[in-house]
């Protein structure tokens, strides 16, 4: 009994210390951005309260096209008039979310959680973001608050990366369905291009399924950019499907997008592209010539001869039994001519 105690004792003790190194304290970031302290992804715990009149600047790990940033602060579980306060901001030190639209601004309450999630478009390769930690106005950020830093990978339609939201980095696919991601109020990547190679005479059909909240749109251009057609989902929630028949072939460029007004979150959707092939492309023959065997030319070929024979001899006979009426037709008329003479 004293063994199994022991075992449990130590593995509860393995547990606690793995817990503890699993977050680290959170280091006193700096005075504005140009002396923010970096931190990597991971779990932080302040060690001391921060101040709601001044903030601390910390510069989070830099994030690829097609991930998403995500910080969740947690308060503390017990304690009176919990409050946690942090902005984010990009690179450029702009803020990205105002205070009311803010998910980490101002967390009241023990136990309380906020979660910030921002998905950028392609416009760039890497985004670097800062945080800054306390003000508010309100009440200092406890000590003991955590704050979780991590990136989610919401690559689009199989790729490594954001599928473009211009012509210019239209992401080239096939017609099969895929799995994609859009920002909506969340984040910059509002839309996404989509590339794809058609034939005329084909039939494209490009069907969106949204998650419950989000109303999206879909739009096709030709390969003048010039638009062919557009569909806007007449609900939350509604499948957008955009279908039309092409009349030259080429690539075309399908537009999906998602912005603020669509949805409040991140928008994972399905994307389902088919083409229907034309009535040539049907023929099932590598050249869309029909399958002719060897004893079917050698028995069109003597048909064909027996033809032009028959030809021939038609030919030949009306040469020679023309003339021979001719003939005959001019003496008869001769004749009784002669012989109505003769009576006179």
């Amino acid at each position: 009994m004293r063994k199994i105690s022991l075992i449990v004792s130590i593995l509860l003790l393995v547990g606690i210390v793995g817990i503890a190194s699993a977050q680290e304290t959170l280091p006193k970031g700096g005075d504005d951005f140009e002396t923010a302290v970096e931190l990597q992804a991971g779990s932080y715990v302040t060690d001391h309260d921060i101040s709601r009149k001044t903030s601390e600047y910390f510069k989070l790990p830099i994030v690829k096209a097609g991930q998403m940033l995500v910080v969740k602060a947690t308060n503390l579980p017990t304690g009176v008039d919990l409050i946690s306060n942090a902005v984010l901001y990009s690179e450029a030190r702009a803020m990205l979310l105002p205070g009311y639209d803010n998910p980490l601004d101002n967390v009241y309450g023990a136990g309380k959680t906020g979660t910030y999630k921002w998905l950028a478009n392609s416009s760039q390769d890497l985004y670097g973001y800062y945080i800054s930690i306390g003000g508010g106005e309100v009440n200092f950020t406890a000590e003991g608050t955590k704050y979780d830093i991590s990136t989610e990978d919401k690559f689009d339609a199989g790729s490594q990366t954001d599928a473009g939201d211009v012509f210019e980095k239209a992401l080239s696919i096939t017609p099969k369905e895929y799995k994609a991601y859009l920002s909506g109020k969340a984040g910059t990547d509002t839309k996404d291009f989509y590339k794809v190679a058609v034939k005329e005479g084909e039939t494209l059909t490009v069907k969106v399924t949204p998650p419950a909240e989000a109303r999206m749109k879909v739009i096709v251009y030709d390969g003048n950019r010039g638009k062919l057609k557009e569909e806007y989902a007449p609900n939350p929630g509604a499948i957008v499907t955009n279908s039309l028949a092409i009349t030259r072939s080429g690539d075309v460029f399908a537009e999906v997008s998602c912005d603020k007004h669509c949805s409040n979150n991140v928008v994972a959707y399905t994307l389902d592209v088919a083409v229907e092939p034309s009535v040539e492309d049907e023929v099932p023959v590598g050249e869309g010539e029909p399958i002719v065997s060897d004893e079917g030319s050698e028995e069109a070929a003597e048909k064909a001869m027996k033809a032009v024979g028959k030809g021939i001899a038609a030919v030949i006979i009306l040469w020679i039994v023309v003339p021979i009426i001719f003939l005959v037709v001019i003496g008869v008329v001769v004749y009784f001519l002669l012989k109505k003479r003769k009576k006179q």
